[in-house]
């Protein structure tokens, strides 16, 4: 057992804590795959999630602000009249970009759109994008959304 354990008399429940904590440590970053081809090999995952795109902050900044809160603000109408509408849109926009988080009874999230992953934007994005270029109504817009969410099973803001 390892020192840095106090000497202390340990129960049942902490040695099994222990040797469960010490089994990890035995298969760190590797992974058995069997491949029908090759048989069976080692994969190192490490090395798997540094070859994977890994967020990127700036990136997501662009597309969260410059992107997609740009291209629906330049093209939802403006104005305390049309703020119903815009608030049905954005609601079920952000069901998409969050992945499928609605509001509560309070009106809070819990999710936040501006650290969305990568993929969930672009989606959103090509969404309005695909709207803007059929010359579509605001009902076509939010409709692209509401089918959306629903091949995604996440559901829509009550």
């Amino acid at each position: 057992m390892n020192n840095k354990v106090n000497k202390k008399k340990l129960t049942k429940n902490e040695l099994e804590r222990i040797e469960i904590l010490q089994k990890a440590e035995e298969v760190k970053g590797k992974q058995l795959e069997i491949d029908i081809a090759s048989g069976i090999k080692v994969e190192d995952e490490y090395k798997k999630l540094l070859e994977k795109n890994i967020d990127d902050p700036i990136l997501k900044f662009q597309m969260y602000y410059k992107g997609l809160n740009k291209l629906l603000k330049s093209q939802l109408p403006t104005g305390k009249d049309n703020e119903p509408l815009r608030r049905i849109i954005y609601d079920e926009k952000n069901i998409l970009i969050n992945r499928g988080n609605k509001k509560d009874e309070k009106g809070i999230r819990g999710s936040d759109g501006r650290m969305a992953y990568l993929e969930d934007l672009e989606t959103a994005i090509n969404i309005v994008i695909e709207w803007i270029s059929s010359k579509g109504s605001y009902l076509d817009l939010y409709q692209s959304f509401w089918n959306k969410n629903e091949e995604l099973k996440y559901g829509h803001q009550d």
